[in-house]
């Protein structure tokens, strides 16, 4: 029983670490959209208030704290993990840049919350007291960001007026 929740304890530890990445990144991506953005609606949609980028670092501190009683420690394996596409989509203008954005964030959106996901079964598995519950509130949040921003990408591809900044 012992090598099984140390095996746990480890898979735990090497998605956690990749989960942190994945937000540092998304915090960057967020940041950097929000600025070139076409629309006000993805700027918006990319806020940290909006997001709750914030509140899952606080998140993942505490579970930090909670796990850290329990878990050895030991040198993770990275995990690499990046998007398709690069932020910045030169000459393509308008919506259909906020389109190409819209996807780069949400390859690092599913891969956060296929790490959440992840986490939180083998939370549950190791006894954790609050660890599922924070796991769950960010992988909402996340979630909710995607269908956001799938909304805006639907939108500015059908052609609908999507009023620009600064107009």
């Amino acid at each position: 029983m012992k090598k099984q929740k140390d095996k746990h304890s480890s898979t735990f530890d090497m998605l956690f670490d990749q989960l942190i990445s994945l937000e540092k990144l998304s915090k960057k991506y967020y940041q950097q959209i929000r600025k070139a953005a076409y629309t006000p609606e993805l700027s918006k949609a990319l806020h940290e208030e909006q997001t709750a980028i914030k509140d899952h670092f606080k998140r993942l501190k505490l579970i930090q704290k909670e796990v850290a009683i329990t878990m050895h420690k030991h040198t993770p394996k990275q995990i690499s993990v990046s998007p398709l596409a690069p932020i910045s989509h030169g000459r393509i203008k308008e919506a259909m840049r906020d389109v190409l954005m819209i996807a780069s964030v949400q390859q690092v959106l599913q891969a956060k919350v296929t790490c959440y996901k992840l986490l939180y079964p083998l939370s549950v598995q190791m006894g954790w007291i609050h660890t599922p519950s924070l796991l769950k509130q960010s992988i909402m949040e996340n979630e909710a960001t995607y269908t956001w921003l799938e909304r805006i990408a639907q939108r500015a591809i059908s052609g609908e007026t999507i009023v620009p900044q600064g107009l």
